[in-house]
């Protein structure tokens, strides 16, 4: 049973919530428990409709009650840090509503808090789950459109500002977040241009330029007439015109054009869905994937700074490699891949290597050129990793190990590398020395002070000086 409570229950809190309540008649592991809003007389609206046992105007009234396990966070955007910060603090897991926060670093500071708290933290980039955008998304991978050389999107609505909003910070989140969830690229360069109404922005453009060499074009406004949510993507093979809001897509190939069958479904519902199961499969290795995790929504944010940076230096500024996050402290990170969900924290040296998805890499760690880390690995402080060492998948390595690459080391001469591999799955405990040319096998466990000289066989128990099998799992 997952119980969620909405905090904010305005205009979009209250589609928010309805869907929960279709959704618990469709689960019956689901159930919403409280609304929280600032306004009694919207509460008093509620308690009229609706059978939820929890109405308040207090915040932390809801965050602490322990009958509440998740928060969908639908408050104004300058709220959303405290909010979530505090939620998470409370134990509880969050679905916080786009953008994410207003300044990245606090942002940056909820993927860390999540994390450490071992809480699903869950951002409202509801265009991942259109079916439209899975669709071109789908094809865009399997190369369907070629080269891919320009996306084009345009998020404009005829409406009065909302008071407090800047027009980049409120309409430029989907756009970039669809632009990664279709290329699995971010912008390296980026200029923005507004026109102004009074004091606010009417009108921006933002070009950008991937990674791939592909150009992007976002379109912005609160002044040009209806509603729309488009995206084309231009290919060397064929061009896409997608109308996001009904689902529609036309290809163009040559001179001919046609409709792509595409099931419409409820996004808002699959959403939250696939928060629920977020939130189930938390403690499991299974492989689950959030698709619209925090990570992606600090960058989305990090994009937000950037594009208000160009407008307002009126020139191109160049976007820092989201490869390489930018909130460590005292840290040497060069030329350095480092997959999606990575965090890396102060005090490391990385030079010419590369980390998968879902990693944690902690303190003072220092990893040489050539090195390779697989996906949902977690390297503790003080670890030496030098050329010559590849750690697939799922492997724990405890603080203070120690690998070597060169059997006769010497000041002066020459040395050869022997290299080693730490296969999926295994765990080697802290202060263990690894020897040049070791294979430790696919979930082995090394115990903690071990000096492994030799291979360590699969699904084995290793300890001592030299290291010994002393059970097999």
């Amino acid at each position: 049973m997952v119980s969620v409570g909405v905090i904010g229950g305005g205009y979009w809190g209250r589609k928010i919530i309805g869907e929960y309540l279709l959704l618990s008649q469709k689960n019956p592991d689901v159930r919403l428990t409280g609304i929280c809003d600032a306004s009694s007389k919207v509460l008093e609206g509620y308690k009229n409709e609706l059978d939820v046992p929890l109405l308040t105007t207090d915040c932390c009234k809801l965050l602490k009650s322990p009958d509440i396990d998740a928060v969908h966070i639908c408050t104004p955007n300058e709220t959303h840090y405290r909010i979530c910060h505090d939620a998470l603090r409370n134990g509880k897991h969050v679905l916080l509503e786009k953008p994410m926060t207003l300044y990245s670093e606090e942002a940056y500071k909820l993927v860390d808090l999540a994390n450490e708290l071992g809480l699903v933290l869950s951002v409202g980039h509801i265009f991942r789950f259109n079916n439209a955008l899975l669709e071109l998304r789908n094809k865009v991978q399997t190369g369907y459109f070629g080269d891919i050389r320009h996306l084009r999107l345009q998020w404009t609505t005829l409406m009065e500002p909302p008071a407090g909003r800047d027009i980049i910070t409120d309409l430029a989140p989907h756009p970039f977040d669809v632009i990664n969830h279709l290329m699995d690229d971010w912008p390296v360069k980026l200029n923005c241009f507004s026109t102004f109404k009074k004091s606010w922005e009417e009108l921006s453009y933002i070009d950008g330029e991937l990674s791939s060499g592909a150009t992007t074009h976002i379109e912005i406004s609160w002044s040009l007439p209806g509603k729309v949510r488009r995206v084309t993507i231009l290919g060397s093979d064929r061009t896409a015109d997608c109308d996001c809001e009904t689902q529609d897509v036309s290809i163009f190939e040559g001179d001919s054009k046609f409709e792509l069958p595409i099931w419409r479904n409820n996004t808002i519902h699959d959403e939250l869905e696939h928060f629920i199961n977020s939130i189930s499969n938390n403690c499991l290795d299974n492989g689950f994937e959030v698709k619209n995790s925090a990570f992606l929504g600090a960058k989305v944010v990090e994009l937000i700074e950037l594009s208000k940076l160009s407008m307002e230096k009126g020139e191109q500024v160049h976007v820092p490699n989201f490869d390489t996050p930018r909130r460590t402290m005292y840290s040497v990170l060069k030329d350095v891949k480092v997959g999606e969900g990575t965090r890396i924290y102060d005090h490391v040296n990385l030079y010419k290597c590369e980390a998968g998805k879902n990693c944690k890499i902690d303190a003072f760690v220092y990893m040489e050129e050539g090195v390779k880390i697989g996906d949902n690995c977690k390297i503790r402080a003080h670890t030496f990793i030098p050329t010559g060492v590849t750690i697939e998948d799922d492997v724990f390595i405890g603080p203070n190990v120690t690998f070597t690459n060169d059997k006769y080391p010497r000041t002066t001469g020459e040395w050869k590398i022997l290299p080693i591999l730490v296969k999926r799955g295994s765990s080697i405990g802290a202060g263990s020395v690894i020897l040049p040319g070791v294979t430790i096998g696919e979930n082995a466990m090394v115990g903690a002070g071990s000096v492994v000289t030799k291979d360590v066989p699969d699904n084995s128990v290793v300890c001592g000086n030299p290291a010994r099998v002393v059970r097999v799992i």
